[in-house]
């Protein structure tokens, strides 16, 4: 065989050199669908182990994966997109309004209204609420506020490494944690939206919705750094209210003279 990508001659159905299989077919329909297909059901089972394990253990599963044991889980970020690309594409299909494609401008600067107004806290408040509310914006943006938050109320918290080592987690990994975080929140969307058909149950869902993700994220930290329900639950609790906290003053800092820079040239 000669292989296609590196061009070695070899005998097997792999390449001992880059690796790639031997009988490399041509691109069609077909081959696009199980290729996508292969990618999340493949024979290694990576996708359905993340989510099973990310539902069943989050905590252990976040810690694995933290501490090296990459190749049989997926990413957050990949599993994300995949999560956004299903709650999009259902949401489409079901005719309900989701929170990513229509309205993706975050801001609002109203063009006649005092400059004043931009510095009051119901601006800044409904600006905060539309934010957070886009699935795409919101999941991102408060995963960033939120690993700042949490880096410094679990700083005392460290993770045992297998050469012995005590670490606590960095930015990075704290981020990598709220993005899985995010990602059941997604999954949990996509499963609740079909109920959003029922008439009433808009406030319903959504209390629902914020108890699961807080009780969900205070067993994901019980278990990811191991320490106890009522040290998870306070420490949580203190770094969502310092991540919401966070995410007012920088959202203050940005819609306030952006604001009043748009009413002053409006009024010119």
């Amino acid at each position: 065989m000669i292989c296609l990508n590196c061009k070695q001659t070899f005998e097997g159905d792999y390449c001992p050199h880059c690796g790639q299989q031997a009988q490399t077919k041509r691109l069609h329909f077909i081959e696009m669908i199980n290729n996508f297909v292969g990618s999340f059901v493949g024979g290694d089972n990576k996708f359905l182990c993340t989510c099973r394990d990310l539902i069943l253990r989050p905590g252990h599963m976040v810690r694995q994966y933290l501490l090296g044991q990459r190749i049989g889980y997926y990413n957050p970020l990949q599993l994300f997109v995949f999560a956004l690309t299903a709650y999009a594409i259902l949401s489409y299909v079901l005719g309900v309004s989701n929170s990513i494609f229509d309205e993706m401008t975050v801001l609002d600067f109203e063009t006649e209204t005092e400059p004043s107004k931009y510095a009051s806290l119901d601006y800044i408040l409904h600006n905060i609420t539309k934010l957070s509310s886009n699935k795409l914006y919101g999941a991102i943006v408060l995963a960033l506020f939120a690993s700042v938050a949490y880096r410094q109320v679990f700083r005392k918290c460290k993770l045992t490494r297998c050469d012995g080592r005590q670490l606590a987690l960095n930015l990075t990994e704290q981020f990598y944690a709220q993005m899985y975080h995010s990602c059941i929140g997604l999954f949990l969307s996509v499963v609740m939206l079909p109920l959003c058909l029922i008439p009433g149950l808009d406030d319903v869902l959504t209390i629902v919705y914020q108890i699961i993700d807080v009780a969900y994220i205070i067993v994901l930290y019980r278990q990811l750094l191991g320490i106890k329900w009522w040290k998870s639950i306070v420490l949580n609790l203190i770094g969502l209210f310092l991540a919401m906290l966070l995410f007012l003053v920088v959202l203050m800092l940005i819609t306030v003279p952006a604001g009043v820079v748009e009413g002053i040239q409006s009024r010119g």
